[in-house]
């Protein structure tokens, strides 16, 4: 997953996203992934450049076999992709992210929850999303927007949330709106050293936060980091998850 933001209308380098699309491709073999694929579905988000409501669209086909060249001629200030990666048996277009219940904010998720805890919501709808989807992406957003609903910040929302859950491959995140969008960074290594991370690369007109590192200067974030990103002037914060 990756998104970039920038200052001004853009469209995205083909560069840039053919990167992308040969890391989520079956032959784009890397020694700490054995299944090597993203072919569950994808999905993207963006600003529409005349109203700036958030466009959402999905698709079950693989990004690789899609008609991913077409996201070069969208023109707008924050564009975000994903491509899932599951078991075969569980391909499903409701679970492409981004995963939308209706609520504050929209969420894609990198990596592996085990383990919520069992509990009710006290928002009706949220607790019925919680306590009937069998995706743990879709149970991490409710729990989020739970805790923010009970009157919380995002920092502490989410430190009560990772309190209460275990963590698989990771936590990583995107949770945005047409405002902001917050990177979060909680992963684990797996068996063989390598883990789930972000990449951020920044100058004064954009933003690239990336799952692969697509440019030179592009930094690891810190695990356990929140960065809280304005779409609107791009002003960065960055804050310590303590739990």
């Amino acid at each position: 997953m990756f998104f970039k933001c920038s200052l001004e209308p853009f469209h995205l380098d083909y560069k840039i996203l053919k990167k992308f699309v040969k890391s989520c491709h079956w032959r784009y073999l890397r020694k700490y992934d054995l299944l090597g694929h993203h072919g569950l579905g994808w999905g993207f988000a963006y600003l529409s450049e005349n109203d700036d409501n958030l466009v959402i669209k999905r698709d079950i086909t693989p990004i690789y076999h899609a008609d991913w060249k077409s996201l070069t001629k969208i023109k707008t200030r924050f564009l975000l992709i994903h491509a899932r990666k599951t078991l075969p048996w569980k391909r499903n277009l409701g679970n492409v992210h981004p995963i939308n219940i209706k609520e504050e904010y929209l969420i894609t998720h990198n990596g592996i929850i085990k383990n919520f805890p069992s509990k009710t919501l006290e928002n009706s709808k949220l607790d019925k999303i919680y306590n009937e989807t069998d995706l743990d992406t879709r149970k991490y957003l409710c729990s989020i927007i739970n805790e923010l609903q009970e009157g919380h910040n995002l920092k502490s929302s989410l430190e009560s949330v990772f309190k209460g859950i275990k963590i698989g491959a990771g936590a990583n995140a995107f949770l945005f709106n047409s405002q902001s969008c917050n990177v979060i960074t909680n992963h684990k290594n797996n068996f063989n050293g390598r883990h789930h991370t972000l990449f951020l690369s920044k100058n004064h007109n954009d933003i690239l936060v990336s799952t692969t590192p697509f440019t030179k200067d592009a930094k690891e974030i810190p695990n356990y980091s929140l960065i809280r990103i304005d779409l609107n002037d791009l002003n960065l914060n960055l804050v310590k998850l303590e739990f």
